[in-house]
């Protein structure tokens, strides 16, 4: 079980904003706020969850901050949104130079195309809770789950698979892999109520919003 291939597609999302301080009415060094993950897959296409990004969405960028992408010993890099799909909690990310993208094919994830069963072990890794587990690499955290409830048929495109696990704010966009390294899903929220069950945007709607990145 290789899991370096799932570690390298990880990067974290973050947003550039500069600080202001009052008491000597200077602006400070821009700050970087980590605000999720994301992951490259399917040849080059940057995947993330919708609810990540779409605040940047809403103002102007003096009070939102700059979107970057980076980290796992990567320099960050301007990024902007290229697909915001709300209704499944997916988006796709640009970074400013694309061909910048071309050179990420060696990190790049392929996703599933079979059902997954119920019991089988998956493994995840992200940037949970923010900044603060962030060392010098900006190296993402790995976990691990096991698949608690597969859905409805894939023919039904279900929406969500829910796992059996621990999850923190901040794997949100993490990707989601079976033992081969194929992309069964996205780690999205967990129910109120627990930690220990949390959902996953299925691999189906993950290999649509790449279908149409590249159409």
């Amino acid at each position: 079980m290789d899991n370096n291939k799932l570690l390298n597609s990880v990067r974290s999302i973050g947003i550039i904003k500069p600080a202001f301080d009052f008491n000597t009415q200077n602006f400070l060094p821009a700050q970087l706020s980590i605000l999720g993950t994301g992951f490259w897959v399917g040849e080059g296409v940057f995947v993330t969850c919708a609810h990540v990004v779409q605040n940047l969405l809403s103002g102007p960028i003096e009070l939102v901050g700059a979107l970057v992408v980076g980290g796992n010993r990567q320099p960050y890099l301007k990024a902007s949104v290229s697909i915001l799909d709300l209704e499944h909690d997916l988006a796709v990310l640009q970074v400013a130079d694309k061909d910048f993208h071309n050179t990420q094919k060696e990190f790049c994830l392929n996703v599933s195309n079979k059902k997954e069963e119920i019991g089988v072990e998956i493994r995840f890794a992200g940037y949970p809770l923010g900044n603060h587990l962030l060392n010098e690499q900006h190296t993402p955290i790995f976990s691990k789950g096991v698949i608690a409830h597969a859905g409805s048929s894939v023919n039904k495109l279900r929406k969500e698979i829910k796992i059996s696990g621990s999850v923190e704010g901040g794997f949100s966009g993490s990707p989601v892999v079976d033992a081969e390294n194929f992309v069964i899903g996205v780690v999205s929220n967990h129910p109120q109520q627990t930690k220990n069950i949390f959902n996953i945007i299925s691999w189906e709607h993950v290999e649509k919003i790449i279908a149409l990145e590249k159409s």
